[in-house]
């Protein structure tokens, strides 16, 4: 259903109550750095919505955090004063929805004027609001189209990037911010034939990509467990290590378990380690539907000892601030701040280190994160490596099957950036490193 039909209706209860989430959801991520996961699942009312309002807030939402830059410029001349933060993020969300959304006027201004009129603490606020979108409607396609998409990305995260990867890399990140994502699944086999079923187009032997993300559960093979969502990104560090049949391996961090059912589907002998218990539920479940079976342990990496042998492979999927990932998530570029990822930085040269006691002698450390941030991919394997002398560098130099740039592979290890495979929708941003221990 298309958001110009969608939201006909100004008096639609239920659609009143989607845009006072989404701007709720804005307001919290913004102000408390709340993942929007987090922060949509802690509310009844989006709970209780049906699916297709569900989609509604999450879209209105994806998109302001996509435009937030431009929309910001349309917003800019026309607020005087700078209101609450609810309704500012009210003001945002319906700006989106103007200019971006092909919502019509009536409905993103009625209802967003609507619903600050019907909470007591936003109510002096609704006839500022009515003047500044109506503003918007007239004067905003031109302000937000005046900017570069580059101003979507916050700014200090932007001068990161550009400072590692360069201004050219910065603006088509930049461009890749804006685009609707795709959505690949694994494979447990035969990606070719699932590609035919599924009208999506086979990378690799166990990937698919489909044209776009809706209702994954309504499609063929999800039921039965013959497939799961995880983007082709997310794959390599698995595809990688190649043969793994008859291994020990150990999943750090394995929550939601993609890579877990990867290693179990390609047979290795898998433990999975989290140390949340809510997220583990969530391996199981994955792994149940998937007819896959792993050992789970929930406990802290950091304490936790295995009782048996060493491992011949860990893989160590760190905690990290998940920038990779904007084309699916675009708030993570909102929810973390530079003392955020100093403190995740710290916590990552603990885990590799960490990570190393396990591994028997001549077996193998995979370290990686969904992260575009500089810091917590190269510099972690150099700093481990002045640390822990009996373990080397195993450089990658290709993904077989995957025609990535040459500057993917720089320093030894893989850096993807999210326009890669650009002409087939792009990729997450993703470090991996091979590392063997010494015999």
């Amino acid at each position: 259903m298309s958001e110009k039909n969608r939201v006909q209706n100004p008096k639609d209860n239920n659609s009143l109550t989607s845009r006072r989430l989404a701007a709720f959801a804005v307001k919290e991520v913004m102000e408390h750095r709340k993942p929007l996961e987090q922060v949509l699942a802690a509310q009844p009312d989006y709970r209780a919505l049906e699916a297709r309002d569900r989609a509604f807030v999450r879209l209105i939402v994806a998109t302001t955090f996509r435009r937030m830059g431009q929309i910001d410029a349309a917003l800019k001349p026309f607020v005087r004063q700078r209101p609450t933060k609810l309704v500012y993020a009210a003001l945002q969300t319906a700006a989106a929805q103007v200019l971006y959304l092909g919502t019509p006027a009536h409905a993103a201004v009625g209802e967003t004027v609507a619903m600050l009129k019907s909470r007591g603490s936003s109510k002096g606020f609704a006839n500022m609001a009515n003047a500044v979108l109506r503003n918007v409607v007239e004067k905003g396609p031109k302000l937000a189209g005046a900017q570069p998409p580059k101003v979507n990305i916050p700014g200090w995260i932007r001068g990161e990037w550009e400072r590692a990867y360069g201004r050219q890399a910065g603006r088509k990140m930049s461009a890749q911010l804006m685009k609707d994502p795709v959505l690949d699944i694994s494979v447990k086999s035969d990606a070719n034939s699932w590609a035919s079923r599924l009208d999506g187009q086979a990378l690799g032997d166990h990937s698919v990509r489909l044209g776009k993300i809706g209702d994954v559960t309504s499609l063929e093979g999800f039921e039965d467990g013959e497939w799961w969502a995880q983007d082709i990104a997310a794959t390599l560090p698995v595809q990688l290590l190649a043969d793994v049949k008859g291994l020990r391996v150990l999943d750090m961090c394995a929550a939601p378990g993609g890579k877990t059912m990867q290693l179990v589907a390609r047979g290795a002998i898998v433990t999975a380690l989290d140390k949340s218990e809510g997220r583990l539920e969530r391996v199981k479940e994955n792994l149940a539907r998937t007819k896959l079976t792993a050992d789970i342990i929930c406990a802290d990496a950091l304490e936790w000892a295995p009782e048996g042998d060493l491992f011949d492979v860990v893989l160590l999927d760190a905690p990290c601030s998940a920038t990779g990932t904007f084309r699916r998530h675009p708030d993570v570029l909102y929810n973390k701040s530079p003392k955020d990822v100093a403190n995740l930085v710290r916590l990552q040269d603990k885990l590799l280190v960490r990570a190393a006691e396990f591994v028997r002698p001549g077996g193998v450390l995979v370290y990686c994160t969904c992260s575009l941030m500089p810091k917590e991919g190269q510099p972690r394997i150099d700093r481990f490596l002045q640390n822990v002398p009996d373990f080397r560098l195993i450089p990658i130099l290709e993904v077989p099957g995957l025609a990535l740039p040459p500057e993917a592979f720089s320093e030894g290890g893989l850096r993807s950036l999210p326009y890669y495979l650009e002409d087939k929708g792009g990729m997450d941003g993703f470090f991996i490193a091979q590392l063997k221990r010494s015999e």
